[in-house]
Parts: C-alpha cells; sequence; structure tokens
C-alpha cells in the first residue's frame, strides 16, 4: 500500500479581509487597487510590489537563465541575450531549435553546463555562445485524439545534467557522454510504472505482455491505439512535468486527469519513482496535478514539491472545485521527505477564492496559474509563480506549510510555458513576459525579509 496523502493544512496568503495582498512594498510601488491578483475590467495591468522593472526586449517565448545569460526560444529560433547590464538587455546571438518541447530547460553545475530543448541539446559553458552537440532521437509516437501525440511533451534535467526525462508518460534520454550523441540512449519505463498501479497495466504485465513493446513496429514507431477512448483506457496520463530531487534518485510526476471527456483517472495524482531500482518503482502518491513540478528542500532538510495543474476555465463561485484540467487556480505543496507524500498547503491569490469570484466574474481575467520556479532547490526560500493575467507573483516558502505572498510584478500576463529565471549574485529575475523578456530588481526590503545574500 502506499503512502497516501491525509488532509491539507491551509496555507493562504490572504493579507487582510479586504483581501488585499500582504506583499512588501516599496514607496514608489504602484500596489494593485483591490483585490488581491485582481485586475479590474477595463484597467491594464500596470502593478509591482516588492520588484522593480530594470529592462525589457520585445522578444517573446519560452525561457532559460544561466548567470548573466537568458535563452528564448520563438519559433525555431533560441536567442541569446546577455543581461550583463540588467537596464539593457541585449540580443547577441541564437542556434537553431530541434523540434519542440513546452518548456526549455538548463542545469548548470560543476561538471558542466547544459541546455535541452525538444530534441537538441546544447552546451552553455560559455553562456554567451551555446554549441550544439547533438540530438536526442525520441522515438515517434502515434495515437489519435489525446496528447500523447507529441514525444517529448515536457521535459527536465536531472542536476547532474546527465538525463532528460520527458512527458507524456515516463522517458528517459541518458545523455552522460555530451562529445559522443552516437551513445545516447532513449529508454521507457512508462509501462513498468503503469504496471504497479493501473488495472490493465497490472494484468497484462502478470501475462508477460508489455504494451510498450507490442506496440513498437519494425521501423520503431509507437502506436498506443487509434481510437482515442481506448487510447485513454490503456494509456493513461502518467505525467506532464517531470522533475527530480537533488540526488537524481526519485522523480516526480502528476497527470492532470479529469479532462479529455474523463477517460482517465477520477482525480490527478502526483507520483513519486525510485529511479535506483530496476524498473523504477512507484514508492509514493497523492492527490495533486503535475502539469507544473519543481521540487525543493527547507534549510531543516524537509523536502517538498510545488505542483499545479493547467488552465483556468472553471468558475471560482464554485465551493468544490477538482483539481483537473481547467482549475489550476492554485499550487499545492506537498511534502515527500522519506518517500511520503502528504499535502501541507497551497500558493493562492484572493481573487481565486470564492468569496471574491463576484471581483473575478466582473474583470472578466484568467488568473490561472501554469508555470513556477524556485530560487535555490536545495535551500528554498520563495517561490515565483505565473498566475495569468495576475501576473509574476512571488511567495516566502521557507515554511511551506505557511506560505506567504512577499512580493508581485503585473504588467500583463507571462508566457503560457515561460519559467523565471533567478539570477542569486544579482539579485535579479529574469521574466518570460507575454510582451518581451524583462529584468526585474528584487527590492531591499523583500530580499532583507527572505534572507537573501550575494546580491550586489
Amino acid at each position: 500500500m502506499l503512502p497516501v496523502a491525509g488532509a491539507e493544512t491551509p496555507g493562504f496568503a490572504a493579507g487582510n479581509g479586504a483581501g488585499r495582498s500582504p506583499a512588501l512594498c516599496g514607496p514608489d510601488d504602484l500596489r494593485e487597487p483591490g483585490v488581491q491578483g485582481d485586475v479590474p475590467a477595463g484597467a491594464t495591468a500596470n502593478y509591482n510590489c516588492g520588484l522593480t522593472l530594470l529592462g525589457q526586449i520585445p522578444r517573446a517565448g519560452v525561457m532559460q537563465g544561466a548567470g548573466h545569460c537568458a535563452y528564448v526560444r520563438s519559433g525555431s529560433t533560441i536567442w541569446v541575450i546577455d543581461v550583463s547590464d540588467p537596464a539593457n538587455p541585449t540580443e547577441i546571438g541564437s542556434v537553431p531549435a530541434f523540434g519542440s518541447s513546452e518548456t526549455m530547460r538548463a542545469v548548470v553545475n560543476s561538471e558542466r553546463a547544459v541546455l535541452v530543448s525538444g530534441r537538441g541539446v546544447y552546451d552553455i559553458s560559455d553562456c554567451e555562445k551555446p554549441v550544439l552537440k547533438g540530438q536526442i532521437q525520441w522515438p515517434r509516437v502515434v495515437v489519435t485524439g489525446v496528447p500523447q501525440s507529441l514525444l517529448p511533451h515536457d521535459i527536465r534535467v536531472n542536476h547532474a545534467g546527465t538525463k532528460v526525462y520527458a512527458s507524456f508518460g515516463v522517458w528517459e534520454a541518458d545523455i552522460a557522454d555530451l562529445a559522443d550523441p552516437a551513445s545516447w540512449t532513449v529508454t521507457n519505463h512508462t509501462c513498468e510504472v503503469l504496471a504497479q498501479y493501473n488495472a490493465i497495466h497490472m494484468q497484462t504485465f502478470a501475462a508477460g505482455i508489455s504494451l510498450c513493446k507490442t506496440s513498437v513496429d519494425a521501423a520503431g514507431t509507437l502506436t498506443l491505439a487509434a481510437d482515442p477512448v481506448q487510447a485513454s483506457l490503456l494509456w493513461p496520463q502518467l505525467s506532464h512535468s517531470p522533475e527530480t530531487n537533488e540526488a537524481d534518485t526519485r522523480l516526480y510526476v502528476g497527470d492532470q486527469a479529469g479532462g479529455y471527456g474523463g477517460m482517465w483517472e477520477p482525480e490527478p495524482r502526483l507520483r513519486v519513482i525510485d529511479l535506483t531500482q530496476d524498473p523504477p518503482r512507484l514508492v509514493a502518491e497523492a492527490p495533486g496535478a503535475g502539469h507544473s513540478v519543481d521540487w525543493f528542500r527547507t534549510a531543516d532538510g524537509r523536502e517538498f514539491v510545488l505542483h499545479a495543474n493547467e488552465g483556468g476555465t472553471g468558475d471560482t463561485c464554485q465551493r468544490d472545485r477538482p483539481e483537473s484540467l481547467g482549475w489550476a487556480f492554485d499550487a499545492p505543496v506537498t511534502e515527500v521527505s522519506h518517500d511520503r507524500a502528504k499535502r501541507v498547503s497551497k500558493l493562492e491569490i484572493a481573487i481565486n477564492k470564492p468569496q471574491f469570484c463576484e471581483a473575478k466574474r466582473a474583470s472578466g481575467r484568467d488568473t490561472s496559474v501554469s508555470y513556477h520556479s524556485i530560487d535555490n532547490p536545495a535551500d528554498a526560500k520563495f517561490a515565483a509563480v505565473s498566475f495569468g493575467s495576475a501576473g509574476l507573483r512571488v511567495f516566502d516558502i521557507r515554511d511551506p506549510r505557511k506560505p506567504i505572498e512577499v512580493a508581485y510584478f503585473n504588467h500583463g500576463p507571462l508566457v503560457h510555458a515561460g519559467i523565471s529565471h533567478y539570477d542569486a549574485a544579482r539579485g535579479l529575475i529574469y521574466v518570460p513576459s507575454a510582451a518581451g523578456f524583462q529584468v526585474l530588481q528584487i527590492q531591499p526590503q523583500v530580499s532583507k525579509h527572505l534572507g537573501l545574500g550575494g546580491q550586489a
């Protein structure tokens, strides 16, 4: 029996009774006029609190950062931006993109610096001059009418920079030898994981049959099913955005569930997979979706996952809201210490609470979560969350059971799949705004409150 989450502890960062943000604003900031996260109908978002815009350029797209460099993928090109002068970010080059994935991911450690986008793997040891090292040969996946038709859909590079995990399902690309792309391998762990909880796959595995293998033809094409209903039954969405812990021994994945005609599980699940076993072993699960997933550890050594679903089409006046597609109005925090999984709080804003739903209806805005990032996953202090039309919201997560908003910047929404990057050395946040690339400075009162160091 897997350990399953119990009742959650509320972690709503609401401010005062009027629903205003508790963020730490500076004297010259332009605060939101009312409810936390609201942009009234007819108004143009032009609010900031605790964050100052230093510079921007009109280059919009999926983004990653490394030191004084940022990378923005727009179409079939990855643009390199020099942020040495934060007030004047400058495009200094580009490299071609190969294939696609909802996000790009970069990992920089003492051994290597890599950027991965779709199939393309780039050495960014010199961050200003990315070098294409090769392309991951993800298999061709064919299915009609459901999202598994794209591989990779979303990706994550492990902390060592040696493996890339992709969804849907659990796909693992080994890129340990960057100098020899011919040595790179792709392994599909999807069936092995599904066989640990999904009835159909449990039965077929018991009979000695792997649907992963029997569905591959001589040309290497993986055909899940020609019919979307059959595909959803045989191949429920196991993951969307994968993530690993710092030691790369655990993989965290979550489905979205509840969408596509309810053909998948009745509720989304976050799952913890032990990568040290062969095949990988499912060791814990808890309620919650995984359109976006970020692992982090706090100063006391406890481990958590911040995760959320996608889209905000639901009516927030509903009291009992599902956590399925179209209901990404918050980002749950689940503790995963010691291979247990228990919901402890949510990162929320007031405009998405039922008591303020009439104000949300009147505004006509979509204040839903898409992606988020953590300042330092190994010693987390804040999370930067994209809340759609509510802009970028920064939460103090040093006590994950009681997260509270400390800053926000809303000059319009971010790119849907855009992930902000924190430059700790200078206290900067690179932001993939829908209007273009932006550089924000964390103001001193926020930095002091969070205990951030290393700023110039």
